[in-house]
């Protein structure tokens, strides 16, 4: 019973820290310092520091040869490597799902699903909630992912799914000439060709969104250095 209270205080403390270095609470390269972490989740030293091994691990933070440790930074090389994988393994998820929704028993309601998303992304993006944004787009790649039947595409994806998640933010959060609503656009195109069966163009449009994505991107990591 103490091993699960034990771990369950890792998880939290973790998904917690995680959530700050994604949202860009935490900045690229801040001192991250334990006593102050301490304080601010109410844990022990020891359930912190194991949550931040396993961010260490997933290449969120860094521990230096003092021992102090400090969220990862953000670089051009590290965006274009996440991105490029990325592109490869959603434009064949995208195409996956696209087959395999065409034949599935429901597709009425995945198409619904599909639709509500993107009505709810554009909204968002049209009164300037950007996480919202941010957060509708990833439940219509997950609905994707679900539907694609691959389970080791997705699980390829997961493994490099929290350090795309900052460049993903940097992109929207950090660049004054976001352009808002072009992923809603690009995400309608995709949903437009994976509702009418066409396979190769959902497999193409999602490639070509995500390597716009990694322009804004990499144009966004300009303005966070400055």
């Amino acid at each position: 019973m103490m091993t699960n209270k034990k771990n369950s205080t890792i998880d939290t403390v973790y998904e917690a820290i995680k959530e700050k270095i994604v949202e860009m609470a935490y900045e690229p390269n801040e001192h991250l310092i334990e006593e102050v972490l301490s304080t601010e989740f109410q844990v022990s030293r020891t359930p912190l520091r194991q949550a931040l091994y396993r961010l260490e691990l997933e290449g969120l933070v860094y521990k230096k040869t003092t021992g102090r440790i400090h969220v990862a930074a953000l670089s051009k090389k590290e965006a274009e490597e996440i991105f490029y994988v990325r592109e490869i393994l959603e434009g064949l998820i995208a195409r996956l799902a696209t087959i395999h929704i065409a034949a599935h028993p429901s597709k009425e309601d995945i198409v619904h699903n599909l639709q509500d998303v993107m009505l709810l992304m554009r909204n968002a993006a049209e009164s300037g909630r950007q996480a919202d944004v941010v957060r509708y787009g990833n439940e219509f790649h997950n609905i994707l992912e679900v539907h694609s039947d691959n389970q080791t595409a997705v699980n390829m994806l997961r493994q490099i799914k929290s350090r795309l998640a900052r460049y993903r933010r940097v992109g929207v959060y950090k660049d004054p000439e976001y352009p808002a609503t072009k992923p809603v656009d690009e995400h309608e195109e995709i949903m437009n060709f994976v509702t009418s069966g066409n396979a190769e163009g959902a497999e193409a449009a999602m490639r070509a969104h995500i390597m716009r994505s990694l322009q804004n991107t990499i144009q966004a990591l300009s303005y966070l250095r400055g």
